[in-house]
């Protein structure tokens, strides 16, 4: 795997894609949760809020994020890390819980759970946080001493519960898209971050992915 480092570039060229990306991903954050604000006040229901907060964390943070002592720059790792941090704001709500109505509450639930698990992850990386695979320093504790990517977790089951809560097949197969492209991305991310002696201790330690015992 190759590297550079981002300090190499000339800064008005980093200024201009950081502009470039961050003014886009506001654009389709807001689309996003103006369609949830929508369907919420339609329905009478809390609807994507769980989603909506976690796709806001993720946004800010990259926004916010430092630079990188490397960072992979093979095509499939940008585009593992681009659909798995925001393929979700291509989903649009529907509110037609699967099973009725009475499972809403479970669904909301999934989300809202799935959100604090994600944002207390992020919260703990902090400004470590990246979307791209990179070495921004190697975070080990918190729930990061449970698993390797706990933050992970958290986006897979606040996705699931919002696709529940606004169950169709345009929703289904980008969830499904998206937990796919999650999956690679992990890869890449550990691929980037093998040679580090810190990380190569960490992950000895914390054998798991996303799920203790499992994966």
């Amino acid at each position: 795997m190759e590297a550079f480092d981002l300090t190499s570039r000339p800064p008005a060229q980093l200024d201009l894609r950081w502009i470039a990306s961050s003014a886009s991903l506001a654009f389709l954050w807001t689309t996003f949760a103006l369609a949830n604000v929508e369907a919420s006040l339609t329905s009478h229901h809390l609807v994507g809020l769980g989603a909506t907060l976690t796709e806001l964390i993720v946004a800010y943070l990259y926004v916010m994020r430092r630079p990188a002592v490397a960072v992979d720059h093979r095509r499939l790792a940008w585009v593992a890390a681009g659909i798995g941090s925001f393929g979700l704001l291509a989903t649009r709500p529907s509110f037609r819980p699967l099973g009725g109505s009475r499972m809403d509450v479970l669904y909301v639930g999934l989300q809202i759970a799935g959100s604090v698990v994600a944002a207390g992850c992020l919260i703990v990386l902090g400004r470590s946080f990246g979307i791209v695979p990179a070495n921004r320093g190697i975070i080990t504790r918190g729930p990061y001493g449970i698993v390797r990517h706990p933050v992970y977790a958290g986006f897979l089951v606040a996705m699931v519960g919002y696709a529940l809560q606004s169950p169709s097949a345009r929703n289904f197969l980008i969830v499904a898209i998206v937990a796919v492209f999650q999956l690679v991305r992990i890869r890449y991310e550990e691929s980037c971050l093998a040679d580090d002696q810190a990380y190569q201790a960490y992950r000895r330690r914390v054998r798991y992915r996303l799920v203790p015992f499992l994966y």
